[in-house]
């Protein structure tokens, strides 16, 4: 390992490994707030729902006091009214109390009198014989011996759910009865001076019946004598009076339903389900607490918990955005230094392009200098033998220095390119002129490399608007590029014609080795030589076809390189 492979390999460890120590800590930090937030939302979830449950227990309790003064209500005016031909008194009751839907009236041997038999009456009758058969007053037990032989179930439901309710409502009942009491005992006194035998009490009750079509709550009284009359609630009424127990609508409240157990969607049988529309059909609740089997049995209050978004931390969404910032974080650190090392080393390569260009062009300008300081002092010294010996030395002497002008024009379009401070004097010429004269100009120079000159040509003039100076740059760097490396082939041939899309075409192509497929496009790049045995034998700097290219783009045109057929290279300038 070199030198500068040890520095890329140090700076590599000094980016990569703290950039990951800072990666792994940030994700650890991250998992472990986000195990906080877990913990949190689930605290939070724990107390709203707890919440939502004392809430609904809340709105079950004001339920089950509302139909418990209901039911109070309609058993005062069931007491009051007389047992011997109760029917026109039912018939008005039933009628101007909304919350009554029907009445019925039965025998002492349990047959339903009312309602008569006929039309819609044979439904009310239906359920009510069915009823009759387990009918509360059929038991002679009293009401402790019937508490008693209650279903432990139905006696644990009604501690653990209504309670508070039974408690309060028993603890009213109670305080009723002593203060009814009480006065009818001072009234006693103050009548009669012996108490006397009181008549045997009506028994009175309500129960709850279900079948097929829906609850049934009905308030019954037995009289001394074995009738039977009763009152069966109008639930509709109630239950439109329902949603005025539950919470009023808001965005950020939680939802309260009331509604029949099993109840599949919101909108089946629900009240006040427009507040709760925002939870859709078919959402399972968070709180579920039914109602007393003693009050309505088969229904319950829901609670929904309401979606605001307020738990999205616990959801794993915190760490998913933070990772992917690390890793954005860390990415873009790599990148960076990725960058940073590119540019280093390809600012590295180019200062050492340019050391080299330096040396390449200082031989190369000395090359032609110390020929010319050669030949013209033997000139001026008069060591010739004849005239035809001097004129040799000025042919040499004409001929180093125009190599030394080609390469002085070299360096400086190099220079004027890179800063682009390159100028064009576009001009109109006859482009078939001005080739034929560069060719006559550098056709000597051509054969002492041993390359034969052809020529193709068109005999006509072809106009053209562009610089001169370029123009000339660009062939001679093609013809100098032919000499240095394809002087084995033996020709060069010179091609000019019109483009079909307008403007010219010039071919050079020689009969060299070619360009291997690799370097066909980076032998335009500046600097770039073919390391093979033939260039690394030549001298030169690797400007000259970056140059030339350079130029044709910078008269909006274009040269590419081209295998020739049948060996060799063909050198393709468009011009527009």
């Amino acid at each position: 390992m070199n030198r500068s492979s040890r520095r890329i390999t140090l700076y590599w460890l000094l980016l990569l490994l703290p950039t990951l120590a800072v990666g792994a800590g940030a994700l650890f930090l991250l998992r472990r707030e986000q195990t906080r937030l877990d913990e949190q939302a689930r605290a939070v979830a724990g107390t709203r729902t707890a919440a939502i449950e004392a809430r609904a227990r809340l709105i079950a309790e004001n339920v089950e006091l509302l139909v418990g003064d209901v039911e109070r209500g309609l058993m005062s005016t069931l007491r009051e009214i007389p047992t011997a031909n109760p029917d026109a008194a039912l018939d008005e009751w039933e009628k101007a109390n909304p919350l009554v839907r029907a009445t019925f009236r039965l025998s002492r041997d349990n047959h339903v009198v009312r309602p008569a038999a006929g039309g819609k009456n044979d439904v009310a009758r239906a359920w009510l014989s069915g009823w009759t058969a387990a009918a509360p007053w059929r038991n002679e037990l009293d009401a402790r011996q019937q508490a008693k032989e209650e279903q432990p179930a139905i006696q644990q439901q009604r501690k653990d759910i209504s309670s508070n309710v039974l408690n309060a409502q028993s603890a009213r009942q109670a305080l009723s009865e002593v203060a009814s009491q009480s006065t009818r005992a001072e009234k006693k006194l103050s009548a009669a001076p012996a108490p006397a035998a009181a008549p045997a009490p009506d028994r009175t009750g309500w129960e709850p019946w279900k079948d097929s079509s829906g609850l049934h709550l009905v308030g019954w009284r037995q009289a001394a004598f074995g009738s039977v009359i009763g009152v069966e609630v109008n639930l509709k009424t109630i239950i439109a009076r329902l949603g005025d127990l539950l919470p009023a609508e808001s965005d950020l409240a939680d939802a309260f339903a009331v509604r029949e157990t099993g109840g599949e969607t919101l909108q089946d049988r629900s009240y006040r389900a427009d507040s709760l529309s925002r939870a859709g059909p078919g959402v399972k609740p968070s709180v579920v607490v039914p109602l007393s089997l003693a009050v309505l049995p088969g229904w319950e209050v829901v609670g929904f918990a309401r979606e605001n978004g307020e738990d999205g931390a616990g959801g794993g969404g915190f760490f998913v955005v933070g990772a992917l910032l690390v890793a954005i974080f860390v990415a873009a650190i790599l990148s960076g230094g990725s960058l940073l090392l590119w540019q280093a080393r390809r600012s590295e390569a180019e200062a050492a392009q340019k050391t080299s260009f330096v040396a390449n062009v200082s031989h190369e300008f000395k090359t032609p200098l110390t020929t010319i300081r050669l030949y013209s002092e033997l000139l001026e010294q008069g060591r010739v033998r004849d005239a035809a010996q001097g004129g040799e030395y000025l042919r040499t002497i004409g001929r180093e220095t125009q190599r030394l002008a080609r390469l002085v024009n070299n360096a400086l379009d190099f220079s004027r390119l890179e800063q682009g401070h390159k100028k064009f004097a576009r001009e109109p010429l006859d482009l078939a002129a001005e080739l034929t004269r560069l060719l006559d100009t550098h056709a000597p120079r051509l054969a002492e490399a041993g390359l034969g000159l052809r020529r193709e040509l068109p005999a006509g003039p072809l106009a053209l608007t562009t610089d001169r100076d370029a123009l000339e740059q660009i062939t001679i760097n093609l013809l100098d590029n032919a000499c240095k490396y394809a002087a084995e082939g033996g020709e060069v041939r010179v091609t000019l014609g019109a483009r079909s899309s307008g403007g010219a075409e010039v071919r050079v192509a020689d009969r060299g080795p070619g360009v291997p497929v690799q370097h066909r496009e980076r032998i335009f790049e500046k600097f770039h030589r073919v390391d093979d045995t033939l260039t690394a034998e030549k001298s030169g700097a690797g400007l000259g076809l970056s140059i030339a290219r350079q130029l044709a783009r910078g008269l909006g045109g274009e040269l590419r390189y081209a295998p020739r057929a049948g060996g060799g290279a063909e050198f393709i300038l468009e011009l527009p």
